[in-house]
């Protein structure tokens, strides 16, 4: 196939058999707040399971988010396009190389994702991946402030995935490099929003794949990292680590969670058959406490104390 229309194809909205007009009900269950139309995704799930249940689910969920951002596309103005891929949709004020740019990046990154994280990640879901790039900090964070505080934010204005309603993926105006930076790592919350993993697992295993995406899969930790750790942890700040309370900490103590979740996947992830059975039963309500023990014969006060030595490492999930 000419490389020509081959980009035609991959970056071109396609084409199918509903009339997307048929689906203008989808913007008849939204209420504009913020002069943004946010949906009922309760009513428009419901709608889906009674009238087209007989329809192909896949096709049928990617008209569904096609409906939802070209409402948003005629909310933010004539700087917003739509362009997809075979796995993507993306709303985007950004130039069309940028685009094309982020959907290849994308697609490459959701596959070896789900290679490198087979066991863990899957992608089972219906409907393509909805991806929005907003012009600026501001009209990001009015778009992020609807779902209130959200866990976990990465690089805090760097992006994040939403997993709200339809999950997606949204980032604000910046490099392309950046933002396929960023991608990488929300695109691994994305994939594994199946499972009940606490949120340093998540992060951690979110952060290790952004640093083997990125080819920079060395040993997570230095010495001048070590010393910060062992003056920052004690029996309070721990416990905001297994709830996932510090990853939203004001001060260096959000990096330094990320940084700790990344050194403890690092060296799960080593036994990586213990590491896809801990994954599939970890609990964030124990923070993986009874999947640890079962998994691995150890307790996250093992696990902890490997790093940090002596201390009250445990979780007291009774105190969160």
């Amino acid at each position: 196939m000419p490389i020509s229309k081959f980009l035609f194809t991959l970056f071109t909205p396609k084409k199918t058999d509903y009339n997307r007009q048929v689906l203008e009900w989808v913007t008849d269950e939204s209420e504009r707040v913020h002069g943004l139309h946010r949906m009922n995704w309760e009513a428009i799930y419901s709608k889906a399971d009674r009238d087209f249940s007989d329809v192909d689910q896949d096709d049928l969920w990617s008209n569904i988010a096609y409906s939802w951002l070209r409402s948003l596309q005629s909310d933010l103005g004539e700087a917003y396009a739509i362009s997809e891929s075979a796995n993507f949709i993306l709303l985007s004020c950004q130039s069309v190389p940028f685009n094309k740019a982020l959907l290849s990046s994308l697609e490459t990154n959701r596959r070896r994702l789900l290679r490198f994280l087979e066991g863990v990640a899957l992608d089972d879901g219906v409907g393509k991946f909805a991806v929005m790039v907003f012009e600026d900090a501001d009209r990001y964070y009015d778009y992020v402030s609807y779902f209130g505080k959200q866990e976990g934010t990465f690089g805090l204005s760097g992006g994040m995935f939403v997993d709200h309603g339809y999950g997606h993926l949204i980032f604000p105006h910046g490099e392309i490099e950046n933002t396929e930076v960023v991608a990488a790592h929300e695109m691994s919350h994305a994939l594994v929003r199946h499972l009940n993993l606490p949120l340093w697992l998540d992060e951690g295993i979110a952060v290790n794949m952004e640093a083997v995406l990125k080819g920079h899969n060395s040993s997570p930790i230095s010495h001048e990292m070590f010393d910060q750790h062992q003056s920052f942890w004690n029996e309070e700040t721990i416990q905001e680590f297994w709830s996932g309370e510090s990853f939203s900490r004001p001060d260096e103590g959000q990096n330094l969670s990320y940084q700790l979740a990344r050194i403890l996947v690092f060296n799960l992830v080593k036994d990586f058959a213990a590491f896809v059975a801990f994954c599939n039963q970890a609990d964030w309500k124990d923070a993986g406490e009874k999947a640890m023990l079962e998994n691995y014969g150890l307790s996250l006060q093992d696990l902890l104390f490997n790093f940090l030595g002596e201390g009250e490492w445990s979780p007291a999930v009774g105190s969160w």
